[in-house]
């Protein structure tokens, strides 16, 4: 397993329940990068497309997963299920989300959930929604997969393959190979340089995406609010995280000015009150984005290589669904 994020933890928290000797290859720390900076917001947002339905199928496998691996890895995750709010400030985004057949609230009933929100809202639309905090996320993953048996090894990149027979044979890292049946390419948007190792292209690039952390002070806001392609996410600790920018940027993952007050307009725009909130911080992280929008999670190259990436904003939400496919491909192959 290469690539320490949720897709690449998930994976092998799957694996290992299955009884599969696990070897976890991180570079650098686990969920240190896309994962570790999301705000763990679990919303398909929407079903009138393919990818929402992986995100709803994806959803409903998050109440056993977090069950067994809070009981395996003794960690909370704090994750909680409620409802959000997707608005809308115009005619046509009225006419649009009244549309999509979901449970609908005029402007009246908007306030009365959450008094706070901007007189500008016209309606909203309620969602499926739940969310968690990613980093004690991955690191349940990689714990319960640990305390099953999983190696888990931080600091160490992968530097190549050593292929024979047209298969993987071995996985080579500067502190030596590893033996591999399979091997999975589960890095992010640096998968493709990983997978060019093995004489495979992907096509995958990064996609800068920053976070803000905001003390609300006396604000209250009970459900995430998701307008355009921002979203509004209380935690459980009293912050609420403004979210998420989408940027062409290489792999530079720096938090910009301008993308912040992005984020910070966004937030007083549905929320006014927020504009007396102080910001406690500032980041960004790199999603894995492909050519069409849609995840890879299937065998690239050689018939024992499998590459899952390219999941965007939808990393967290669809970890469970990816892990279970690999579970898939490997069991079928038997």
């Amino acid at each position: 397993m290469v690539g320490g994020g949720v897709i690449g933890c998930a994976i092998a928290e799957r694996l290992s329940l299955d009884g599969h000797h696990v070897t976890l290859l991180e570079r650098d720390q686990l969920g240190g990068r896309a994962s570790g900076a999301a705000a763990g917001e679990l919303s398909p947002q929407s079903t009138t497309s393919r990818a929402d339905e992986a995100g709803l199928r994806s959803l409903e496998l998050f109440p056993e997963l977090i069950a067994r691996i809070e009981k395996d890895s003794g960690m909370n995750v704090e994750y909680r299920v409620q409802q959000g709010l997707q608005p809308a400030l115009s005619e046509e985004e009225v006419a649009h989300l009244r549309s999509t057949g979901g449970t609908w609230l005029d402007a009246q009933a908007c306030r009365e959930a959450e008094p706070s929100l901007s007189t500008e809202i016209l309606g909203a639309v309620l969602l499926e929604h739940a969310h968690l905090t990613p980093p004690r996320f991955v690191r349940a993953l990689a714990r319960a997969a640990s305390l099953r048996g999983a190696a888990i090894h931080e600091g160490t990149p992968v530097m190549g393959f050593d292929i024979a027979g047209g298969e993987v044979r071995r996985v080579i890292t500067p502190a030596g190979s590893y033996e591999a049946d399979w091997a999975v390419i589960a890095a992010g948007p640096w998968s493709k340089e990983v997978a060019s190792a093995a004489g495979v292209e992907v096509d995958v690039r990064p996609q800068r995406g920053q976070l803000a952390a905001l003390d609300p002070g006396p604000v209250v806001l009970r459900r995430s609010i998701f307008w355009s392609n921002g979203y509004l996410v209380p935690k459980g600790d009293g912050t609420v995280i403004a979210g998420g920018t989408e940027e062409e940027s290489g792999f530079d993952d720096r938090p910009t000015v301008s993308g912040i007050a992005a984020l910070l307009n966004l937030a007083c725009r549905l929320v006014p009150d927020l504009g007396a909130a102080n910001l406690q911080r500032a980041w960004a992280g790199l999603r894995p984005v492909t050519r069409d929008g849609r995840p890879i999670v299937d065998v690239v190259g050689p018939p024992n290589l499998i590459v899952a990436t390219g999941h965007h904003r939808k990393g967290i939400l669809l970890a469970p669904l990816a892990a279970k496919k690999v579970a898939s491909i490997i069991s079928g192959s038997k």
